[in-house]
């Protein structure tokens, strides 16, 4: 019988908790950690057979959706609807296990970590995951979000379940490279308009200074080692024009390299629409005289293209790969990394 009991041992505050590793920008009240920008969430290495997370509320019009990663072996994926669920992993080996959560669709309203509980015997948490020696920020709209990214070219409308943000051109460049990465990113939005051509809406250059999507200033100390901008998509709804444009590009370079002085930075551009490409060129190429480490990449439009179109005629997988090859190379070149990370063994 022995064999068939479940030990369950009791519940670990996570906002207070030195154990675990945090992902992205992130908030915290008094009882929960917090989340509300894409591929953002938790890591952590323990002992035991098994585990329990739990939620505070969850007020979002949609349901927000986790991948839990298994020894970075093992993927599932979970809805969260109202917070009152339960991730329940059950029946792995006794043994030493790393995990990662994170929060792989977008939203306003925030994911709330609240507890997690060990199951096993003797189960404990151990040191936290190391952070890896490279360090990417991916600046961005939908795109960077995964908007659409597991939906069909059919598909006229955007559901959160055909988003996930480990599966567009940014999250799978992260994870080639071993990188610890942050998403900086809100669908629809850009640095003079947003889809709808309105002024007043929230620009990258703003949101690119906030510790969540709601406000407050990101002043955390986090350094990226390089900085990948794909953003301009979305201000051919107004149109912008050339010369506003290029000063809102000149205002956003400005302020992610008074960041990081000494970042390699890539602004990325094409994907869903070429309108800026030129002005963006040469407004990168004047910059870069007296910025070396400023670069321009061009990826080519799906548009056309229904084999690489997901949901709502945004990139799909496949032309995430496609995006990520050509930005992979980019920055081997520009960074030197090599493909493999060697991390010093974990307690």
């Amino acid at each position: 019988m022995e064999k068939h009991l479940i030990y369950v041992n009791e519940p670990i505050k996570l906002v207070s908790c030195d154990k675990i590793r945090i992902r992205g920008r992130h908030t915290a009240s008094e009882q929960y950690l917090e989340f509300d920008w894409t591929n953002s969430g938790i890591a952590f290495n323990f002992v035991g057979n098994g585990f329990i997370l739990s939620f505070g509320d969850y007020c979002g019009d949609a349901p927000a959706y986790i991948r839990v990663s298994i020894d970075n072996k093992d993927k599932r994926r979970y809805a969260v609807v109202n917070g009152s669920e339960r991730v329940i992993i059950e029946g792995l080996a006794d043994k030493r296990h790393r995990i990662e959560i994170l929060k792989i669709t977008e939203g306003e309203a925030k994911l709330k970590l609240d507890t997690l509980t060990l199951l096993g015997n003797g189960a404990m948490l151990r040191n936290p995951p190391h952070n890896s020696p490279r360090r990417i920020e991916f600046i961005g709209d939908s795109i960077t979000c995964g908007y659409g990214v597991l939906g069909l070219h059919t598909d006229p409308t955007y559901l959160t379940y055909q988003q996930d943000g480990t599966r567009g051109y940014a999250g799978i460049t992260a994870e080639r490279f071993g990188a610890d990465a942050r998403f900086i990113s809100i669908s629809g939005k850009g640095i003079v308009c947003n889809c709808n051509g309105d002024r007043t809406d929230v620009k990258a250059g703003e949101y690119y200074e906030m510790q969540s999507r709601t406000g407050g200033v990101c002043n955390d100390g986090w350094i990226a080692d390089a900085v990948v901008i794909n953003i301009g998509t979305n201000d051919c709804g107004g149109p912008a024009p050339d010369d506003e444009f290029a000063s809102a590009v000149k205002d956003l370079v400005a302020k992610v390299r008074a960041r990081y002085p000494e970042a390699q930075i890539i602004w990325m551009y094409g994907m869903m629409s070429q309108l800026y490409r030129d002005v963006l060129r040469k407004t990168i190429r004047e910059i870069s005289k007296t910025d070396k480490k400023l670069h321009f990449l061009f990826v080519d439009t799906v548009f056309g293209n229904l084999e690489e179109t997901g949901a709502n005629g945004h990139p799909n997988v496949r032309a995430g790969i496609r995006a990520s090859n050509l930005l992979y190379k980019k920055l081997r070149s520009v960074t030197g990394w090599k493909k493999s990370v060697d991390l010093p063994d974990e307690d």
